[in-house]
């Protein structure tokens, strides 16, 4: 029987809007205020740190969205943080989007859902051969 890993030391990832990595650098904070004394403090420096290089990839790259790689923490760190009546600069509401983004998370991490995939094997010399030939249209 397998066992599985902590949750703790699972992760899901979800994928916000620009707006929404805005809203989550105005309220993720590094630290807090007696950091010890919580059992889930309502800070990340992994997190605020991610949301930064996300931010910067969307504004180097032209990008409208980043996705973030969310350990249980950090999803409870969103929770605490993000007020579900939060909106964007222009109005839009998208406090609500964030967190339920950060509820499917909770929910993967949970249920142990992770992204994976079979590593394919390698081709042989033959194969190879045949895929080059029938590539240039012989």
């Amino acid at each position: 029987m397998a066992t599985r890993e902590p949750l703790a030391d699972r992760t899901a990832t979800a994928v916000f809007s620009q707006e929404e990595l805005w809203l989550l650098q105005s309220v993720v904070r590094h630290e807090a205020q007696q950091h010890e004394q919580w059992r889930h403090a309502p800070a990340s420096h992994d997190l605020n740190d991610q949301i930064a290089e996300s931010i910067l990839r969307c504004d180097e790259h032209a990008l409208g969205e980043a996705a973030l790689i969310l350990t249980w923490s950090d999803c409870l760190v969103i929770d605490y943080c993000v007020p579900q009546a939060a909106k964007s600069p222009s109005g839009a509401p998208i406090g609500k989007s964030v967190l339920l983004k950060s509820y499917r998370a909770r929910q993967a991490i949970a249920d142990g859902e992770s992204a994976t995939a079979n590593e394919p094997r390698a081709m042989t010399r033959d194969e190879v051969q045949e895929r080059l030939r029938k590539m240039n249209g012989g």
